[in-house]
């Protein structure tokens, strides 16, 4: 399709910077825009080739040319990429810095129209192309920070030491305190993360907490799956503790596996990790290395289906490596366990872990200890079903309170209204369509 299209000037479009976006398995990018759209605004989406989290280009796309794509009903321009997601530094940092230089560049006709950018800012880099918009044409853009750069780089081992390590620090640490300043508001998904800004340098009054609520159409209480427990051999009177999620050197998950290695005299308890990602395979070797029979793999499973496949286990892992960034940080999957209702086990650090605490949600233990993760699981082992279940519906009416779309999302649609007046208005605004 080609063309232009006239555009209503008194609604507020929204340009949603996200290098990551369906089909990839993300979630949160997708939920903002289908709750700006509710809110009002029109929005669409600048991302990259679909290739997380394998590193693997998915079927129908090329890495090599943009491409104008529908998903959702949203218009989505996709810029080429380098496509990488594995362990190696130069491979990761070749992915995020070929992804912010192909937004900039191809990214303008989406950019140029419309009256405030959404940029999620994961990675960091993904600011890129909204800092560019700003210079050059005057958009306004709200900064969504959801890792903190460029502690996050490091955290999981990448460029532990030396001169390539000095060299990377200085510059992201650079480039963010720069896309900090330059956005209208900066948001961000935790209280410590806030704090941790604020310390930074960045205003008190520039920095909101806006939580990650689930996609709560999907992510709510619904009955068990009736085929996980069978196609695994299990049975009902079976205690199946269930992982969903990225298998990554983040998620440290090789924790839970050695933590079931020390649970063999309880033969009905089971640990089933579902989703994929670069630590799977040596997770799978040290699985069999062990001899644990306890221990099962699931292939992702659509995001439609994931509510029903909790529910079908006792206990919800939220699982994260002992790092301090990670004590400020709130993985998303603390609110969409919240929001299905289910009893968590936190062996995680910081604002996970007092999320699952503050809501009675579940079970708490220190991130990083095979042998008191053991121990924390003989407990909830040990627990009747009646008060798990209890302890999903108070960390229900914990989300529903403080992290869902209700409590967020007018918040988010402010700050953006906000930052879109002070851009000025544009009535010259044309749509580019191909």
């Amino acid at each position: 399709m080609s063309g232009t299209e006239a555009v209503d000037p008194t609604v507020t479009r929204v340009a949603l910077i996200s290098q990551f976006f369906p089909p990839e398995p993300v979630p949160i990018p997708l939920g903002l825009t289908r709750c700006l759209r509710r809110q009002g605004f029109e929005v669409d989406v600048l991302t990259g080739v679909p290739n997380y989290p394998t590193g693997i280009v998915h079927p129908g796309y090329s890495h090599r040319r943009p491409v104008v794509d529908h998903v959702d009903g949203l218009r989505v321009l996709r810029t080429p990429l380098h496509p990488s997601h594995d362990r190696s530094a130069a491979g990761r940092a070749t992915n995020y810095l070929s992804w912010a230089t192909s937004s900039t560049l191809l990214g303008a006709s989406l950019l140029r129209t419309a009256d405030v950018a959404l940029v999620y800012s994961s990675p960091a880099t993904a600011a890129t192309a909204a800092l560019a918009a700003r210079l050059r044409w005057g958009i306004p853009y709200v900064l969504m920070v959801m890792d903190l750069w460029p502690d996050s780089v490091f955290a999981t081992g990448f460029l532990t030491r030396g001169l390539a390590r000095r060299v990377a620090e200085t510059t992201l640490s650079r480039f963010t305190d720069v896309a900090y300043r330059q956005a209208e508001h900066v948001t961000v998904p935790s209280p410590g993360l806030r704090e941790t800004l604020v310390a930074r340098g960045v205003p008190t009054e520039k920095v909101s907490v806006v939580y990650n609520w689930a996609d709560e159409k999907l992510m709510q209480p619904t009955e068990p799956d009736p085929h996980l427990r069978n196609s695994l051999g299990l049975s009902p009177d079976d205690f199946v503790v269930l992982y969903g999620g990225n298998h990554g050197p983040a998620q440290d998950l090789g924790v839970a596996v050695a933590a079931m290695g020390r649970l063999r005299d309880l033969t009905d308890v089971h640990l089933v990790l579902v989703g994929d990602g670069v630590s799977k395979s040596a997770l799978r070797t040290t699985t069999a290395q062990l001899g644990l029979r306890t221990v099962h793999f699931v292939d992702p499973v659509p995001p439609e289906r994931m509510a029903a496949v909790m529910a079908a286990a006792d206990i919800q892992l939220v699982c994260l490596a002992d790092e301090p960034l990670f004590r400020i940080t709130m993985p998303s999957k603390v609110q969409t366990i919240l929001a299905c209702g289910q009893p968590i086990l936190s062996c995680a650090p910081g604002e996970a872990a007092r999320a699952v605490a503050d809501a009675g949600a579940g079970f708490t233990t220190a991130p990083g200890d095979p042998q008191r993760l053991a121990q924390t699981i003989r407990l909830a082992h040990a627990t009747p079903r009646a008060q798990l279940r209890a302890m999903g519906q108070a960390g229900l009416d914990h989300y529903r309170l403080l992290m869902s779309e209700a409590a967020n999302a007018q918040l988010l649609a402010e700050l953006l209204a906000a930052a879109a007046a002070k851009g000025g208005s544009r009535p010259d605004r044309k749509r580019v369509r191909r």
